[in-house]
């Protein structure tokens, strides 16, 4: 008799019962009430901290792997730089978008070259700021894999040129004049001229023309003072006199003056730069003054830049007046 019971409610589990009309399905014997509500105190403006137009927690997106979502980021921030450009976000901004001129999308990398020029013509001490790590990411860009990354390096170049040209000579003129040639196509010091990937013929010459832009900008700024370019002459005339008293009590003009000392920075020593050639040599020289960058560039780099701008002016184009404009320049600088 309990057998039999026993097995008809093991049955009765797996029967469906049958509803009833006007009467609600039964309740399952481990049913859980949820009609609580919670109690919570609400208080306005709980959130201190929140801000719709917080910009900060968009910079992760700089590194998303979505095309779209870089380029559409870097246009916010484009946007938003009026009323950013003294605020602390424009630190960490540049930080992580400079390396996005390494990006495999040209129309990120043309982003960034906005993105630039709105902050520069903000203010161009921010950019002035982070000249280093503009420098390091443009040799990086000049020497990648990818021809398209390396044709956009010297528009970073240019651009940068525009708003901090004295940081960027200062600094790296060696360096940039072997990353131009590069992509020029003419060799490095120092090394086999003669055997460079892709010869000038064989380039693209819309890219020919804008590295010869970038390089006509750099001999400009790198080899002239501001009267010779014509840049507050008045200005220049009337201290010229005097430059030597004033400036040893006056603020400097540029971040960290001293900074081509290496005071605070560890690098490894070399007991013998000329050993590792003429190229190892001169990016262990600093050149701070106008003097010493025209001795580099006469002695190591003009040659080279005479013999090869002849053969683009003999071609024509844009590329024959772009190298006729830096013939002409070259000649009122070291003539």
């Amino acid at each position: 008799m309990t057998k039999s019971r026993k097995q008809k409610q093991k049955k009765q589990d797996f029967l469906r019962k049958k509803l009833k009309v006007g009467k609600p399905k039964e309740r399952a014997s481990n049913a859980t009430n949820t009609s609580f509500v919670s109690k919570t105190i609400s208080i306005r403006n709980q959130h201190l901290d929140h801000d719709p137009h917080d910009l900060t927690k968009r910079l992760t997106l700089l590194k998303h792997h979505n095309t779209n979502v870089r380029k559409e980021t870097l246009i916010t921030f484009q946007k938003s730089i009026p009323s950013i450009i003294n605020s602390r976000v424009m630190t960490p901004l540049l930080t992580q978008s400079i390396p996005l001129i390494c990006d495999e999308s040209q129309q990120v990398r043309q982003g960034l070259i906005d993105l630039i020029d709105e902050i520069g013509s903000h203010d161009a001490e921010i950019l002035k700021l982070h000249c280093n790590i503009f420098v390091l990411y443009i040799n990086m860009a000049m020497t990648h894999i990818f021809s398209q990354i390396q044709a956009d390096s010297t528009k970073f170049l240019s651009h940068l040129l525009k708003y901090c040209s004295n940081e960027v000579v200062r600094k790296s003129w060696v360096k940039l004049l072997n990353g131009v040639f590069g992509v020029l196509g003419w060799g490095q010091v120092g090394k086999n001229e003669g055997a460079s990937v892709v010869q000038t013929k064989k380039r693209n010459a819309k890219y020919i023309n804008i590295h010869l832009n970038a390089l006509y900008m750099l001999v400009e700024y790198g080899c002239q003072d501001e009267r010779a370019r014509g840049v507050d002459s008045d200005t220049a005339v009337s201290f010229e006199d005097s430059s030597d008293l004033r400036n040893p009590y006056l603020i400097p003009d540029c971040p960290q003056p001293f900074e081509h000392l290496k005071l605070f920075t560890r690098e490894l020593k070399v007991k013998d730069p000329a050993a590792n050639g003429t190229n190892a040599t001169l990016l262990s020289l600093a050149t701070q003054d106008i003097e010493t960058r025209r001795a580099a560039f006469s002695e190591q780099f003009l040659p080279v830049v005479l013999k090869q701008i002849e053969i683009i002016i003999k071609e024509g184009g844009e590329c024959g007046k772009t190298a006729n404009n830096l013939k002409k320049l070259l000649a009122k600088v070291f003539d």
